[in-house]
């Protein structure tokens, strides 16, 4: 960190009444909270929720991969339940 990043980080702790530790925590968890919350969520127009839903309510497929996948390792995984 240079100097003048240093100096200005300080200067907007003392501002909040704050730590430095505090106020870089405080603010580099607000961004990564933005950050995931962008990468976590999908937003849609109405049209496309729509279509979207339109398309949850279709039969469903079978996908061929998927298929040959099961036929060749019929064996399922253990839960943790049991």
């Amino acid at each position: 960190m240079s100097a003048e990043q240093d100096a200005f980080i300080r200067e907007a702790a003392d501002l909040e009444d704050t730590t430095v530790t505090a106020f870089v925590l405080d603010t580099v968890t607000a961004r990564a909270r933005k950050v995931l919350n962008a990468h976590q969520s999908v937003k849609l127009t109405n049209e496309a929720f729509d279509r979207f839903l339109a398309e949850l309510d279709k039969p469903a497929q079978p996908v061929p991969e998927l298929v040959e996948l099961f036929r060749r390792h019929p064996e399922t995984p253990e839960t943790p339940e049991g």
